[in-house]
């Protein structure tokens, strides 16, 4: 599914749809109408970031739920995760060992793993936040949540629930 030539292929069609996106720009701005004409340019920016991500993917022995999760992410997102995962240097990772090819595959692995990873712990972050999220909501109902029970329920721990209710409470 995420093989490099699927990769190439996706990134091209995305270059070519930036490509049209300018070119909309272009004739809304010779009309005036420069509410769509950033809205196009807006467009072709996004385009034209998702084709970098799908080339940065290219050659990369990660699984596909880890490649399907950064290219439906947003891309700044995406970009923020692909340059934590390569802002190590081999050299820094590995304490001792000779690097051959099978040594460079099993690096490109691990850094596959570490988004897993980061993906993982997005989405426990986000899962995190509507679970307080549905807290607020109650308590604006006048319902008062037992925080402990909560925790036991989602395995969120208390302190955490707390410390992101505070953090909302206070921003409220």
């Amino acid at each position: 599914m995420f093989d490099d030539a699927h990769l190439a292929r996706r990134a091209e069609e995305l270059r070519v749809t930036a490509g049209d996106h300018y070119r909309k720009a272009a004739q809304y701005d010779a009309r005036g109408n420069e509410a769509q004409a950033e809205q196009a340019r807006e467009a072709a920016v996004r385009s034209t970031q998702r084709a970098e991500i799908h080339e940065r993917l290219k050659g990369r022995p990660w699984s596909a739920m880890a490649m399907a999760w950064i290219l439906g992410a947003d891309p700044d997102e995406a970009r923020k995760l692909l340059d934590q995962v390569e802002q190590v240097p081999a050299e820094e990772l590995l304490t001792y060992g000779d690097r051959d090819p099978h040594l460079e595959y099993r690096i490109a692995t691990l850094q596959g793993r570490a988004c897993e990873w980061a993906m993982a712990n997005a989405m426990r972050n986000g899962t995190v936040d509507s679970v307080v999220d549905e807290v607020l909501r109650m308590e604006e109902l006048g319902v008062e949540v037992n925080i402990a029970a909560l925790a036991r329920m989602t395995g969120i721990s208390r302190q955490t629930l707390h410390a992101r209710l505070r953090k909302l409470r206070a921003s409220e």
